[in-house]
């Protein structure tokens, strides 16, 4: 019968680590947060450990509430293990969403516009004005050089090349 009772510990065992970080429950720092070489599932990173305890920190007294944290590093030092203390010391009741690289990339490769200026002179002023992504666009239809007269439809934004001016 002992036997039987060593194998069905095992079985528990297994059942309760369903998570390649399920294991840890915290960062493993004592009262002055000085990282402890093994616990609450952590080992080593104990400078990266360390400095999440000063976010944690801060999150609990409401300096950075509401504001992302990123974790930035090569592949395999223990960002997720971090992020998964991180969550474990803060607690069920303190909101935390943890998102992976690959599910922002599309969104920032995308979030670049463009912007630039463009330079307009008469016989009695100069002009810089800022231009936006659409005009820039429409600039680059029409193909407009330096030294080219355009006109600008105000109401639609369209360009129209009137000629050039030497």
């Amino acid at each position: 019968m002992a036997e039987i009772k060593l194998s069905e510990m095992r079985d528990l065992t297994r059942i309760e680590r369903i998570g390649a970080h399920s294991h840890i429950r915290g960062l493993g720092l004592d009262s002055a947060l000085e990282a402890r070489s093994s616990s609450d599932g952590m080992v080593g990173q104990t400078s990266a450990r360390r400095a999440a305890a000063v976010i944690v920190k801060m999150v609990q007294e409401g300096n950075i509430a509401g504001r992302a944290v990123l974790l930035a590093g090569q592949p395999g030092t223990g960002k997720t293990a971090i992020a998964m203390g991180v969550a474990k010391s803060l607690g069920q009741e303190t909101p935390f969403a943890m998102l992976a690289g690959s599910e922002l990339g599309p969104a920032v490769a995308g979030a670049a516009s463009k912007t630039g200026k463009l330079t307009l002179k008469t016989t009695e002023m100069e002009t810089v004005y800022d231009l936006g992504a659409k005009m820039i666009e429409a600039l680059g239809r029409e193909k407009v050089q330096s030294g080219d007269v355009i006109a600008i439809d105000k109401a639609s934004g369209k360009i129209t090349k009137l000629g050039r001016s030497f």
